[in-house]
């Protein structure tokens, strides 16, 4: 039976309790992903063209890079008016050091996960039943990346981290050989 007293439960997003950014670091996130769009447009727009403009491989990623743009001006010019309001909080109020850190961590898993696929490449073939597949530093750098990362975002039995990593390493290598054909990162 439910308690009458009791105030109905409501879901309020994921956000809600938490205020908005120091508009200090709104502005340089905002200036960050501009420069980032306006690189990968360029980057994009450099790509040569084989056939029609609507099928030029830099369209995709031109697109997105344009929304990425559009976002990040609507995110400045919203710390603009925050600011123009006089909503002068300090740029590291309210900051959990713990958070940050692991975000930072995470960061630097996904640099020396990318570090290692340019460093490590390698590549093994071999048969398995008549099928031929491709060992390459994909599957190892990405199976010991996704455990740490994993690991780091859940505390469980390490051979669960391992054994989750390992499976999907495994599914996606495989999907992507057999059912794409698609090179893997990692090959040459």
């Amino acid at each position: 039976m439910a308690d009458q007293g009791q105030p109905a439960v409501k879901f309020e997003g994921e956000e809600a309790g938490t205020d908005l950014a120091s508009p200090k670091l709104d502005l340089i996130a905002s200036a960050a992903l501009i420069a980032i769009a306006i690189s990968m447009m360029a980057a994009s727009f450099a790509l040569p063209m084989p056939g029609a403009f609507q099928t030029a491989p830099g369209l995709l990623p031109f697109i997105v890079a344009a929304s990425l743009f559009v976002m990040a001006l609507g995110l400045g010019a919203s710390a603009l008016a925050r600011r123009g309001a006089g909503n002068h909080m300090p740029a590291f109020a309210g900051r959990d050091l713990s958070t940050d850190l692991r975000s930072l961590l995470l960061a630097v898993a996904v640099a020396i996960y990318i570090a290692a696929l340019q460093v490590l490449a390698f590549q093994q073939n071999f048969s398995i039943f008549g099928t031929s597949l491709r060992l390459s530093a994909f599957e190892p750098a990405t199976i010991v990346t996704l455990a740490v990362i994993v690991h780091m975002s859940w505390r469980g039995p390490l051979w669960i981290t391992a054994t989750v990593s390992i499976v999907w390493t495994t599914i996606l290598s495989l999907v992507f050989q057999l059912v794409f054909r698609v090179p893997l990162p990692g090959t040459f």
